[in-house]
Order: C-alpha cells, then sequence, then structure tokens
C-alpha cells in the first residue's frame, strides 16, 4: 500500500488528469506495480558469509523475495515481505530479486542482485614420490583432489627452508634423475580475489651410496688392564651397530652402540671389531676388520750368577729366567743403582768379566704393548781385602773439660763403627759413627778406642787403639764470702795446686797472687782459676759485698764554667765513692737540662753540647739499692 506521503504525491501530480494507464476510482489515483532496484552484492571465498541484500525505489507491496542458484532457470520463493533478505553460509553463487504488487496491477519484480561464491581453494595431494639410492632416475608426479586453478609449482633441496619456482600450471611435473633429497608441491587458486592454498609436499629422499668407512684406534694393547677408543671416520650412512669377534672373525657379536666412537676396557684376548653402516635405502655396507691385540702382562724373571769377589777379579754369567715379553736390554751399575748404564743385549744371559768393583745388573723386559719393567737386581760383589787403619789424635785430657777429634787414615774398605772401653779394653762400647773422625768431649776418665772397617763383604778388620788419658783438674778455693765498708780493703784467702789468676782486676793488689788485697768500691765477685801443669784449669769465686756509708760529702752551689780552668766544672765531694749514683739537672721550669749515671764531676753547664745560660739550676742525686736522694740548687756564673 502507499504511504500517506506518496499518495499526496501521487493526487498533487495527477490530480484532475486521468491517462491510459491510471485508473481513477473514489477518488483515489493509483500507479502501476514498481518493483525497484535490489543492491548489496557481493563476493565471498568461502562458505562462511552471512549479508543483507536491499531492495528500494518499490512501488507496490513486496509479496516476497526470490533466489536462483542457476543463473535465474529456477526461482525459489522466500516468505519474506520486507525490503531486507538476509543470507548466511552460501556455498555456491546466488542471486536475489524482491516481487512486488501495488493494488490490483500485475506484480513487478526488482533488480537482480548476486552474493557470488568462488569455491575454497584447495590445494590437493602429489603423488608419486619416494625413497631412492643415489639418484630417482624419470617419472611423473600427478596433482589430484585440488579445487581451483594449479599457478605454479615449487620445488625445494633444504627441507622446505626455501623454494625454487617451476613455470608449470598443469597437474602433471615430469623429473628425471634427482640426485638429492627435493620436496615438491603445487599452489593451487580458485580466482584472483582467492587466497591460494598449497597441496601437501611430496618428498623424494635421495640418499647417497653407503660408505662403511674405516676403524681407527691403538692395535695393541697390555692384558694387565686396558681401556681406550675406536673411532669410525670416513663413512657416508647411519652407523646401523658395532660387532665384535673373539675368534678371528668366525663368530659376531653385535655391541649396542650407534655412535662413530667405541669404547673397550680391559680386554684379555685378540679382539676383532667392525662397523656396519647403511646410508637410506642403499645397500649396508661393512668396515674392514679391526684387531686388537692382547699382550699378556709382562713379568720380568729373576737374574741369578752375581757372587762375592774378595780380592779377587770377578768372572761369570747372569741368567734371566722366569720372564714373560721380550727382553730390551740390561743394565748395569757401579753406585749402588743411583745412576744406571744401558748394556746392549737382548738376550737372557749376561757375561761379565775380571769386574774391578762391586757392580748390579737387572734386565728391562716388556711383553708386547705392556710397560716396560725391569727385574730385581742381581749384585756381583767385588771388594779389595780389609785394611783398618790408623788413628791419629792420642792425648792426654783435663778431666771434664776436653774436647778433640779422632781421625781415622790409611783405611780400605768403610768404617762401620767405632768402640770404646773405660775399663782398660774389659769392656767395649759401640759407638755409631761409620765417618773416619770422632769428636770426643767433657771425658772424666781415661777412654780408649778403636774403629772397625769392612771392605764389601770381605772380613771386617779393627784398628790399633789410641788412649785419651784423662787428669783430675787441679785443686782451688777462692776463700770465703766477706762483707766490708765502702773504702775499706780485705785479703783474699786463695788456695790451689798451680798458678793462680784473679779476675776482675777491679781493686786487686795482685791479680796472681793467691792472697791478693782487694779494695773494691761496690760488691763484687772475684774468680780466682788455677792451671796446672798439664794446664788443665779448675776455679772457685768469692763475693766481697761492700756496704756503702750514709753520704756526707758536700754539694757545691756555684761553678764557673768560662774555661779558665778553676771552678769549671760542678763538683760533688766524695762522690767517686759512690759509683752507683744519678745525677738529675732542671731549669727553673722544670725541663731536664743534664743526667748521667756514675757522674764523675765532670759537667761544665752545657746542654746537647750548648753552653747553659747563667742563672739557677736545681739537682737531684740519688744513690742505687739505698733510699738516700739529695736536692737543691746551683748556679751557673760565667762571668765571674
Amino acid at each position: 500500500m502507499l504511504s500517506n506521503k506518496k499518495r499526496i504525491a501521487f493526487l498533487i501530480l495527477f490530480a484532475g488528469n486521468c491517462f491510459l494507464t491510471i485508473t481513477c476510482r473514489m477518488g483515489l489515483v493509483l500507479a502501476q506495480s514498481v518493483g525497484g532496484t535490489t543492491s548489496g552484492a557481493a563476493t565471498y571465498c568461502t562458505t562462511a558469509n552471512s549479508g543483507v541484500v536491499t531492495v528500494s525505489g518499490y512501488v507496490g507491496n513486496i509479496l516476497n523475495w526470490q533466489s536462483t542458484t542457476d543463473g535465474g532457470l529456477t526461482w525459489n520463493s522466500n516468505a519474506n515481505t520486507t525490503p531486507n533478505q538476509t543470507y548466511f553460509n552460501l556455498n555456491q553463487t546466488t542471486c536475489y530479486r524482491a516481487i512486488v504488487q501495488d493494488g490490483g496491477f500485475p506484480p513487478d519484480t526488482s533488480t537482480v542482485v548476486c552474493i557470488t561464491i568462488y569455491p575454497e581453494s584447495i590445494g590437493g595431494t602429489i603423488s608419486g614420490g619416494g625413497s631412492y639410492c643415489d639418484s630417482t632416475g624419470a617419472g611423473v608426479l600427478t596433482l589430484t583432489g585440488y579445487s581451483g586453478n594449479i599457478i605454479y609449482w615449487l620445488s625445494s633441496t633444504d627441507g622446505g627452508n626455501s623454494w625454487s619456482v617451476i613455470s608449470n600450471t598443469t597437474n602433471t611435473e615430469n623429473y628425471t634423475n634427482i640426485t638429492q633429497s627435493t620436496l615438491y608441491t603445487a599452489v593451487v587458486q580458485s580466482d584472483s580475489l582467492c587466497p591460494s592454498d598449497t597441496s601437501s609436499p611430496v618428498s623424494f629422499t635421495v640418499s647417497p651410496l653407503t660408505i662403511a668407512g674405516t676403524i681407527s684406534g691403538v692395535t695393541t694393547v697390555c692384558a694387565a688392564g686396558n681401556n681406550a677408543t675406536l673411532t669410525l671416520t670416513g663413512y657416508t650412512g647411519t652407523i646401523m651397530g658395532w660387532e665384535l669377534s673373539v675368534d678371528n672373525g668366525t663368530n659376531w657379536a653385535p655391541v649396542a652402540d650407534t655412535t662413530d666412537t667405541l669404547s673397550y676396557f680391559n680386554l684379555t684376548q685378540s679382539t676383532s671389531y667392525r662397523v656396519i653402516v647403511q646410508s637410506g635405502i642403499c645397500s649396508v655396507d661393512t668396515t674392514p676388520v679391526f684387531v686388537i691385540n692382547v699382550s699378556p702382562a709382562t713379568v720380568v724373571g729373576t737374574v741369578s750368577g752375581g757372587g762375592i769377589y774378595c780380592g779377587v777379579p770377578a768372572t761369570g754369567i747372569l741368567t734371566l729366567s722366569g720372564y714373560t715379553g721380550s727382553i730390551i736390554n740390561w743394565l748395569s751399575s757401579t753406585d749402588n743403582s743411583v745412576t744406571w748404564n744401558t748394556i746392549s743385549n737382548t738376550t737372557n744371559t749376561e757375561n761379565y768379566s775380571n769386574l774391578p768393583s762391586t757392580t748390579w745388573y737387572k734386565a728391562i723386559v716388556q711383553s708386547g704393548a705392556c710397560t716396560a719393567d725391569s727385574s730385581a737386581t742381581e749384585i756381583v760383589s767385588v771388594a779389595p781385602q780389609t785394611v783398618a787403619g790408623t788413628i791419629s789424635g792420642s792425648a792426654t785430657a783435663c778431666a771434664g773439660s776436653n774436647q778433640d777429634t779422632l781421625t781415622l787414615s790409611g783405611n780400605i774398605g768403610n768404617v762401620t763403627g767405632w768402640l770404646s772401653s773405660t775399663d782398660n779394653g774389659v769392656s767395649w762400647n759401640a759407638i755409631v759413627n761409620i765417618t773416619t773422625s770422632y769428636i770426643y768431649s767433657g771425658l772424666t776418665q781415661t777412654s780408649w778406642y778403636a774403629a772397625i772397617v769392612q771392605s764389601g763383604v770381605c772380613n771386617i778388620d779393627t784398628t790399633a787403639i789410641v788412649y785419651i788419658t784423662v787428669v783430675p783438674l787441679p785443686a782451688v778455693n777462692a776463700g770465703n764470702d766477706a762483707s766490708i765498708n765502702q773504702g775499706e780493703s780485705v785479703v783474699l784467702n786463695g788456695t790451689g795446686s798451680g798458678t793462680p789468676d784473679w779476675m776482675p782486676l777491679t781493686g786487686l793488689s795482685n791479680p796472681v797472687l793467691f792472697t791478693p788485697t782487694a779494695s773494691p768500691s761496690s760488691t763484687t765477685q772475684y774468680i780466682l782459676t788455677v792451671t796446672d801443669s798439664n794446664n788443665c784449669t779448675n776455679l772457685d769465686t768469692v763475693v766481697i759485698m761492700v756496704i756503702q756509708a750514709v753520704f756526707n760529702g758536700k754539694v757545691s752551689n756555684l761553678f764557673t764554667p768560662n774555661g779558665d780552668g778553676l771552678n769549671d766544672n760542678w763538683y760533688v765531694e766524695g762522690i767517686q765513692n759512690y759509683p752507683d749514683n744519678e745525677v738529675f739537672i732542671y731549669n727553673i721550669y722544670g725541663s731536664e737540662v743534664f743526667r748521667k749515671k756514675t757522674y764523675a764531676n765532670d759537667w761544665q753547664g752545657t746542654y746537647n753540647g750548648s753552653e747553659l745560660p747563667d742563672g739557677t739550676y736545681y739537682y737531684v742525686i740519688k744513690f742505687e739499692n739505698t733510699n738516700m736522694t739529695l736536692r737543691g740548687s746551683v748556679d751557673i756564673l760565667r762571668s765571674k
């Protein structure tokens, strides 16, 4: 039906006029049906779609919508009287139109609008690939199950990381003699507006010819513990496994190892190894057999034939027996195995003749790859006859205060020890000393000494005895200790058998008398040493204690240190009788300007070598071992 606005428009337009195509009745003017214009055309490359088509500019009422999927040959009606027709998930191109009728006029159709649906691009599947050894030969790849147009083909020789374009738009691709693994795929597109799709790739796996390679490693090992690694190099393909044989290849046992290295441990017998390799579908290949020979452990055996030769030339034959392996050489030493000399002899016997000195021998044996080892040493002992020699050094010694060296000379052989006796040879004491000299000291009684010498394995010999005669020390007595007052003297009452000598000399009248007069100024210990005719000495001590009296000397309170030779020194009367004194001088500010122990009236009013200014100074005099201290003042007057 017409809206009110349309009816008014028609009345204004056609009022009073009725054309052949217009019917006028009941005061209304009606137009013919107008289908209008349909909009909303669209294109999709997928069945997942939705949208709306709309009719506009129509005159009349929308009776229904129609759709066709065969280009308009047949139309299907949709019960929809609105200006909008929705659609979704169309799977083929579909066109739409609206049926419009105004009143009793014949219906009219709107313009047709189409929703174009292109089929989805489908890459499909390629057949014709496969696995080949060395090269493929010739053949054809075929693409099936695709939807759209074949745009081109692609090939890749790096596993799909990069692709090369093949200008081929057919569904077949010829190939010939592919020599490396290659991927092929086809690119398909249903329309230029639609995205392309790629077929599933087909692969040509081309394996290089199998090369088994070569095993390398140590070919000979020792049965006494071995371990090493075999390495496979120069192979092409995949290692299928290792095999070993302990019966020279008659039977082979698999080894669960597919790497290019194989470690072995503690082989006890010769063992053969090989590796099985296969490249892709190519035939398997096997390496040349690698044999590890196992040497029995080295056994050094025993050397016999040595001997003892004393004073005669050494001649004989050494024999090595009980050994396993080969004799590499013999060794000899003349310095008790410190250094060895090589003997180029690979037999099991070694001759020796007229050896001048003791010689050590051993043989070097090695079994195959095993470590070489040496036999136990066999000794050919050669020694001259033993000569004990002579000890020098017999002497007379002072008891307790003695020390000297006994020296052995002229001996042939080694010193094996010394002997001593203090009971005139009735019994002997062993001295652990293997040198040719012996130091004795502090002997208190006469002692006898001898040395024991042995040359090699020859009989031992003992030297003649040397005698150390020990004389007693001279008697000595320094007398009794005594006490005197300071300034007094006392006679020392020393006695002894020999020549006297007193020390120290301080306060003594004559130090070489047994009874000198002593006048010490302080307590003194005197030592009396007596020397007898054997030049032996002994000593004793006596202490003379000096009791100091109270100091009663005068202290000068003025001196004139002007260099005129009169009263130039500060004088303390009687200070020399009190040597254990200490003097301090201070200025009026309390600073110390002079200090001296055992003052001897020698200060001339100086400080650090410079003259002090005239004025009053203060002294303190202390006396060691007493509680007496003197204090007072003293004036320095250089101008007087």
